[in-house]
């Protein structure tokens, strides 16, 4: 709007435009002038008609501008008024913003949601569906690395740029056979092994991916403890009634003790485990010794102690080439 044209508005309600603070109306109270400068417009705001951007946090913030509150706008932010009705109140107005929005994206959901249907039974008359299933699992539950090498360094990197080493690298990896995915581990000298014995040497560049889980405490917890002592702890967790998928919480301390470890040979702790199930909560603390030894067996100690909500208790005891028992 010119300011001629603001002329005929004055002490009349315009359309405020004030991107990303929001749209609002107001009350033209004084056009402001000055040699070699846009036209200004001062107005007294009476209402919402659009609330401001989310902030950078993705927090709607509140209108930075209150009911009859005087303010400066620049010429080119001003229109006329085109609402057939105005709201009762600024409160009205406010809430009237905020019901627009949550219609519109009712709307927006219904309509991704008939979508959403339509695709389903697309995939299924085109028996697409399997592959769907199977495409959504794996990026769920596998991580892509890049296969990289860097002098005599054989290297992964995700897509967040964080390096993995391959040397002494203990991960289970996955790979694109020529007929079928294969499973093995890292040889070394940027060669990895399948389970069946096949040696697969990975072009620069390939994608090479490990399961999520590895990553997870409480599979590296089992996948720590000897088996026989794995044994031992799930036939108790079975005397419970519960399993591992009943697991809420796991504090894996033998595990940050050994991403510390900086050749320490023993280490002893308490990790402690969380269960619940239907009919109460269980509590496990695992106490453990660990002593590596170079020119004998490693020497092992876990004793579980189990404690229920409903009072019952059990504690079990495994220490390696010694015969255990619950105690």
């Amino acid at each position: 709007m010119d300011r001629i044209q603001a002329k005929g508005y004055m002490n009349q309600l315009l359309l405020i435009k004030d991107d990303p603070h929001g749209h609002f109306i107001g009350e033209l109270l004084e056009i402001i002038t000055e040699p070699k400068k846009p036209w200004r417009g001062k107005l007294k705001i009476k209402y919402i008609v659009k609330l401001g951007e989310p902030s950078v946090s993705e927090v709607i913030s509140t209108p930075v501008y209150k009911e009859n509150e005087i303010v400066e706008f620049a010429g080119n932010k001003l229109a006329p008024l085109s609402l057939a009705k105005l709201p009762e109140s600024y409160d009205h107005s406010h809430a009237n913003v905020i019901a627009d929005r949550l219609a519109a994206i009712f709307k927006e959901q219904k309509e991704l949601q008939v979508e959403e249907n339509q695709l389903l039974v697309y995939l299924k008359n085109e028996n697409l569906d399997r592959l769907l299933h199977s495409a959504a699992n794996e990026n769920l539950e596998h991580i892509p690395y890049v296969f990289y090498e860097s002098g005599s360094r054989y290297l992964l990197i995700d897509e967040h740029e964080t390096t993995l080493d391959l040397a002494d690298c203990p991960f289970e990896f996955k790979w694109r056979g020529k007929k079928k995915d294969m499973l093995g581990y890292y040889v070394g000298e940027g060669i990895f092994r399948s389970h069946d014995g096949e040696e697969y040497r990975p072009s620069e560049g390939e994608t090479i991916y490990i399961d999520k889980k590895q990553f997870d405490p409480y599979f590296i917890l089992q996948n720590e403890l000897d088996p026989s002592s794995l044994d031992l702890f799930e036939a108790t967790l079975k005397d419970y009634h519960i399993d591992h998928k009943d697991l809420i919480d796991c504090h894996n301390s033998l595990l940050l003790q050994l991403l510390q470890s900086n050749g320490q040979k023993s280490f002893k702790g308490v990790n402690f485990l969380t269960y619940r199930t239907h009919t109460g909560q269980i509590i496990v603390q695992h106490h453990y010794e660990r002593t590596l030894n170079e020119d004998a067996s490693d020497h092992v100690f876990d004793r579980y102690e189990f404690t229920s909500d409903n009072g019952k208790r059990s504690v079990v005891t495994y220490v390696s080439n010694i015969s255990n028992k619950p105690t």
